[in-house]
């Protein structure tokens, strides 16, 4: 499969998460919550955590495929963007200025983003004299 498809996937099982578990999170009169009476459990909100709890699978898989510096940005800023605009259609959250010139910020950034490098060498592929910073303070 395609690492963009990874990328996507992982984005539409976290936002889709984070928005099932909201979603959960509202008042509701049905009797099938349970929980907290603050933070009721229902059925949405363990839909979300299933949803979020996959994502985080396949975020440990992209996390081992690329920079940590390319990923995580990259990730952060579709989830965000996805999960203000469900916010704003679902929930009716507000558009604001500042918010509509932050999201055009992340856009360009993504951009920015995606036309560089985007794969770490396996660690096959690297040079076996190479030290990692990580390494280097172990004896």
């Amino acid at each position: 499969m395609s690492n963009v498809i990874y990328i996507i996937i992982y984005s539409i099982l976290s936002a889709g998460g984070l928005i099932a578990i909201k979603y959960g999170s509202l008042p509701v009169q049905s009797a099938v919550s349970f929980g907290p009476k603050d933070f009721p459990i229902t059925l949405y909100t363990l839909i979300g955590v299933a949803l979020y709890g996959g994502s985080f699978l396949l975020y440990m898989f992209l996390i081992s495929k690329y920079d940590l510096g390319y990923i995580v940005p990259l990730t952060t800023a579709i989830v965000y963007i996805l999960v203000f605009s469900l916010s704003y259609k679902i929930f009716d959250e507000v558009f604001s200025v500042p918010k509509i010139i932050a999201i055009t910020l992340i856009l360009v950034g993504v951009i920015i983003l995606s036309t560089q490098p985007k794969s770490t060498p396996s660690h096959s592929d690297r040079n076996p004299t190479h030290v990692s910073k990580m390494n280097r303070y172990h004896v």
